[in-house]
């Protein structure tokens, strides 16, 4: 459990990006498949009772849920603005907004079938790692094009923004 936690807190706090979290949740996932340990046993087919999971591994399984949507929930739709950050005209950031939500749903139509398929016919532990590889690799491609980016510096107190936001809803 201290490995878990110090891959956390290691790469949380060094790298300080959110997109770690999501790559830590899919590697927890990937983990949980493969070690039998990290999830409780199978409960037999016509049994009425089934064994419960250890204190240890629902503390696991909250981690990597925990992980893996604020890693999703802080990057998918903020990527997309950051990407349209890069044009100057309007008609520019529409079109990066076309293809980008295009690439989006495409994406989730092949993990939607295709990831599915391998967990359901090979294994668990071989569909996690292929999203963890993905996203592995896309992480390694932002950052290795982020000298590129046009980095627009925020303008104000972000918690004012997020004050209006709140009155006006």
């Amino acid at each position: 459990f201290f490995f878990f936690f110090f891959f956390f807190f290691f790469f949380f706090f060094f790298f300080h990006s959110i997109s770690f979290l999501r790559i830590q949740g899919m590697i927890m996932f990937t983990l949980t498949a493969v070690i039998h340990s990290l999830r409780p046993s199978q409960c037999v087919i016509g049994s009425y009772t089934c064994e419960t999971p250890s204190n240890f591994q629902y503390a696991v399984i909250y981690m990597t849920l925990l992980l893996a949507s604020l890693g999703l929930g802080g990057t998918r739709f903020t990527i997309a603005t950051m990407g349209a950050e890069q044009f100057d005209k309007a008609s520019d950031q529409g079109i990066f907004f076309n293809w980008y939500f295009l690439t989006l749903y495409i994406a989730n139509a092949i993990s939607f079938s295709a990831i599915v398929y391998i967990q359901d016919n090979v294994s668990w532990g071989l569909g996690f790692g292929i999203c963890a590889i993905a996203n592995v690799i896309g992480l390694a491609v932002f950052i290795m094009g982020k000298k590129f980016y046009c980095q627009v510096k925020p303008k104000g107190s972000p918690f004012k923004s997020i004050a209006r936001v709140v009155v006006a809803a």
